[in-house]
């Protein structure tokens, strides 16, 4: 099959294969939400539309992530719900007679201010969400649950806004607010919802069929910009190779903020201004955006099924980057990333602190678990590409991909799908590094 049926076969494939996520007898298909970040206040005021359907006709609640937020009223079209907030969870009493497989359209009407979730700036007039999405929208932070996305922003004159999926032109309201819709028609999981505003800078360029957008308060300038991020479209390229996946989304946008961010979001990124003045003074310090782009593929195409997994998105990305500088800069600088992670894992197996990659819970993890994740995990992959050799590593990794394209996974599709691939048993492999605690020396 030549590359523009084989692109147009993995889009279609792709399309058709998002499921419907079901969540304890009920499914979610859509969040719609209006929010205005109030600056001088630094609060929100939001009103959240879910459309969703139920598949067990005798269940009587639904319950969402809500984190801090203040809930004023919840509605079933016109019909008030009775609801309960009891630490960060929303719980709604739903009415009898409630049918299966009908779209339903609750509405939320909530306050909050702001937190780790959602920031404001006041000296660069910017604002911005981060991890995790139930602090600015009820919503459920089960990575396994995907769903399509709107928002509506009510904004300042002048500022521009980032958000996931594809944006319409501003429009002026009645007042002093713009507002600025986002649509992302994509399925995703709420984790990697988000908007950031600010009075940025702005460039845009192409590759391919894909178009790149980077933003940037001042000093930055649009020539600085496309400094920083030069090396963009090459990381889309190349990700698009090993991944055996076209870029999903129309738009890749990434963004640097004013104080620390590093995030992936659906189909933009976040780094902080001094990711940006470090690129300037040395180029070859793109790790942060090569690891961020990464996660486009690897988190939020294939997304752990639950954070016990957590190493499926964070390692293979880490290692990822790994690849793409020694694709970039050559083997050395692979060679580099490779031993930093492996000093890193060595040091906490000394200190009697290795353990399986697939955790019994993520509820509070530490930072040493945080760096088993990133580091044990990238050196698996570098381990099974050096058992495996470059082409058939490679090959599994393609497979594994394009096998749960927008599915949620868990380690053992990893080892299935490399098994399937090489036509190999990783079962000692996996057992040694994964499983269980390494005592590789």
């Amino acid at each position: 099959m030549n590359k523009t049926l084989t692109t147009i076969a993995l889009l279609l494939w792709a399309c058709l294969s998002w499921p419907v996520w079901a969540q304890q007898g009920w499914s979610v298909q859509h969040f719609a939400l209006q929010l205005e970040p109030r600056f001088e206040s630094r609060t929100m005021v939001g009103t959240l539309d879910m459309a969703f359907s139920v598949q067990d006709t005798k269940l009587h609640h639904v319950d969402l992530d809500a984190g801090e937020l203040v809930v004023g009223a919840v509605t079933l079209g016109a019909q008030a719900l009775v609801f309960e907030k009891s630490g960060t969870r929303l719980h709604i009493t739903l009415p009898d007679g409630m049918v299966a497989g009908r779209r339903q359209h609750l509405r939320i009407s909530y306050q909050g201010r702001a937190s780790s979730g959602l920031r404001f700036d006041a000296d660069s007039q910017q604002v911005a969400t981060a991890f995790s999405t139930s602090h600015w929208m009820p919503c459920l932070d089960d990575p396994s649950v995907r769903a399509r996305f709107t928002l509506t922003l009510a904004l300042r004159p002048q500022l521009v806004s980032v958000g996931n999926g594809n944006p319409r032109p501003p429009v002026q309201r009645p007042g002093r607010l713009t507002e600025h819709v986002w649509r992302l028609d994509t399925p995703m999981p709420s984790y990697v919802y988000g908007f950031a505003a600010g009075p940025f800078e702005q460039v845009r360029q192409t590759a391919g069929k894909t178009t790149l957008e980077y933003f940037g308060p001042q000093p930055f300038t649009p020539q600085s910009l496309n400094q920083v991020f030069a090396d963009s479209a090459d990381m889309l390229a190349f990700y698009e190779k090993r991944s055996g996946i076209p870029y999903p989304l129309p738009a890749y946008r990434q963004v640097l903020l004013a104080g620390p961010a590093a995030q992936e979001m659906a189909g933009y990124s976040v780094m902080g201004v001094r990711y940006g003045q470090r690129v300037l003074a040395n180029p070859q310090a793109i790790w942060l955006g090569a690891h961020e782009m990464a996660h486009q593929w690897w988190g939020n195409g294939l997304t752990n099924r639950s954070w016990r997994h957590f190493w499926l998105n964070e390692g293979i990305a880490t290692f990822m980057t790994a690849a793409y500088l020694e694709h970039r800069f050559g083997v050395e600088a692979y060679a580099d990333q490779i031993e930093a992670a492996r000093t890193k894992y060595l040091a906490l197996k000394k200190a009697g602190l290795d353990r399986s990659l697939v955790f019994p819970d993520w509820d509070k993890p530490t930072a040493d678990d945080r760096s088993l994740v990133y580091d044990k995990g990238a050196l698996v992959l570098h381990e099974l590409r050096n058992v495996l050799g470059d082409d058939t590593f490679w090959k599994g990794l393609k497979h594994y991909t394009r096998k749960h394209w927008g599915q949620s996974v868990e380690t053992a599709d990893f080892r299935q799908a490399m098994e399937e691939s090489t036509g190999r048993d990783l079962s000692q492999f996996f057992a040694q590094w994964v499983e269980i605690a390494s005592t590789r020396n």
